[in-house]
């Protein structure tokens, strides 16, 4: 089952050889003895390249969520043996953020071996359907059965201008003086900019996007050499940067909410617990 569960996902025979540490001729035959006892064809085959067919894919779901079950009894074992020093593995967009919660937590907790997961849709759903990962920090609420979401803080989304900029001088705008202003912005399929152009179009404003990234240091950057304006959220502030002004807007609202998404069926180490406790400490002592 493990050959074939490692063959379906790179659906190439001799990569997922060299994988498994195995010749190919030796996988080759294991597949094919499986594809016997099952009485059924798991791929269709085309030379080297092999695709799974309807059987194929039946059975990836079931071993999908099988070798989920095998890692997730792993990780309570070794949390056992290593007697909660451990591994921490979080899916985030937040870079900035989590950078910042995280350098904290390894002050009180220095041994663990931490990974960061990009949010992409792939890696979104092997966490919420087989608690493949920790933990996810986000800003998006996810309704789904398998995960519980734990709001963490909510917080304000200021105008970032260069401190040349005449904006630079107020403490509070609203949208309806940034008619002429050129902004710089992540592109548009990235969530943070689609709420900010959502509460900007719900005032009757619209930015005038001079350029798009997809890096938010790249944007501050910009903003820091005069390039533009932005839109950044209170935790992505730069308070001691001298050439740029964060200036309060004045049209309402202009929040979003950063939150931790848990799954419900996996087995919860003690690290991520510690974590998790560790979220609500950083943002109730650093941002009241």
């Amino acid at each position: 089952m493990r050959y074939f569960y490692e063959t379906a996902k790179v659906q190439n025979m001799s990569h997922a050889a060299k994988e498994l540490l195995i010749s190919q001729p030796a996988l080759s035959k294991a597949i094919a003895q499986l594809e016997e006892e099952l009485e059924m064809d798991l791929f269709y085959r085309n030379g080297k390249r092999i695709t799974l067919n309807s059987n194929g894919e039946f059975l990836f779901k079931r071993a999908e969520r099988i070798f989920a079950e095998i890692l997730d009894l792993e990780r309570g074992l070794r949390e056992f043996r290593e007697q909660g020093n451990g591994e921490l593995s979080i899916v985030t967009t937040l870079p900035y953020t989590f950078t910042n919660i995280l350098n904290e937590f390894l002050n009180f907790y220095p041994t663990i071996k931490y990974k960061q997961v990009p949010l992409s849709k792939d890696n979104l759903e092997q966490f919420i359907e087989y608690g493949k990962f920790d933990l996810c920090i986000t800003t998006e609420k996810l309704n789904h059965p398998n995960v519980e979401w734990l709001p963490l803080f909510n917080e304000e989304i200021f105008l970032t201008v260069p401190s040349t900029y005449p904006e630079a001088k107020l403490e509070s705008v609203h949208l309806s003086e940034l008619r002429s202003l050129p902004f710089i912005g992540l592109t548009a399929e990235y969530r943070f900019r689609q709420l900010t152009d959502n509460f900007c179009q719900e005032n009757g404003y619209t930015p005038e996007y001079q350029v798009e990234v997809e890096e938010a240091t790249t944007i501050l950057q910009l903003v820091k050499n005069g390039r533009g304006a932005a839109f950044t959220p209170e935790t992505s502030m730069n308070m001691y940067d001298d050439k740029i002004k964060n200036v309060r807007i004045e049209n309402g609202e202009f929040t979003r909410t950063i939150g931790l998404l848990k799954h419900k069926y996996t087995y919860t180490t003690a690290i991520s617990k510690a974590f998790i406790q560790h979220c609500y400490d950083y943002f109730g002592n650093t941002h009241k």
